[in-house]
């Protein structure tokens, strides 16, 4: 009976000892990744934010030092209008939506989109050309039909014709609210102006009305 109660004993100790090591190897992994996490991410959103601004870039070619030479990022105050100070590089698009402490609820009337919340500051992207600005490229957000949508809109310097949307994380179905990504589509914004109302099944040339996906 003692037998069977240490063979017992020693079988939880080795669970419990390979589980704590276990969690160990994962929490250093993640403490140690999360820099080159970071950098990713930031990758990721400068590649997404370039080929919004139509901005080529070659195979194998440096990221980061592209976007640092042919584009200027702000951050702006979405309640004054102003730029400000904060590192438009700390910007969290996924998360600032849903942060009490830097986003602001909408009432109904202001809230046309659906939105619900507005961050209380907002990164701007200038891309230019010699010198000069050619395209101004900002973030956008909504609500697809199983979550929120990520992307850039890209917009002329006159700050109302749209030359391109670049829509880069969705939960959309394949097929149907996917199709936010399928070039034909995104084609269809260039040189709308703004606002834009989206309609079901639009076929028109009316610079103002965009025809719509389902479910998103």
């Amino acid at each position: 009976m003692s037998s069977n109660k240490e063979t017992i004993g020693k079988t939880l100790g080795v669970v419990v000892g390979l589980c704590l090591v276990c969690a160990v190897l994962v929490s250093t992994a993640a403490v140690q990744l999360r820099p080159l996490q970071d950098i990713n991410k930031a990758i990721d959103v400068q590649t997404n934010i370039l080929a919004a601004a139509g901005i080529e870039v070659k195979d194998g070619a440096d990221i980061s030092a592209v976007f640092g030479e042919n584009v200027e990022a702000k951050v702006v105050n979405m309640e004054t209008g102003k730029f400000v100070d904060t590192d438009p590089n700390s910007f969290d698009f996924e998360k600032s939506k849903f942060d009490t402490k830097i986003s602001f609820k909408l009432d109904k009337q202001t809230d046309i989109a659906g939105i619900q919340r507005m961050t209380k500051e907002s990164p701007v992207y200038f891309a230019k050309e010699n010198g000069k600005i050619s395209t101004i490229i900002l973030p956008v957000q909504g609500y697809g039909l199983w979550g929120v949508m990520f992307g850039f809109i890209a917009l002329d310097v006159d700050t109302t014709t749209v030359k391109n949307i670049n829509f880069y994380k969705h939960n959309e179905t394949p097929g149907l609210g996917g199709e936010i990504q399928n070039p034909k589509w995104v084609s269809t914004w260039a040189g709308k102006q703004l606002p834009v109302d989206v309609l079901k099944g639009y076929t028109g040339n009316d610079v103002n009305k965009l025809d719509g996906l389902s479910g998103a």
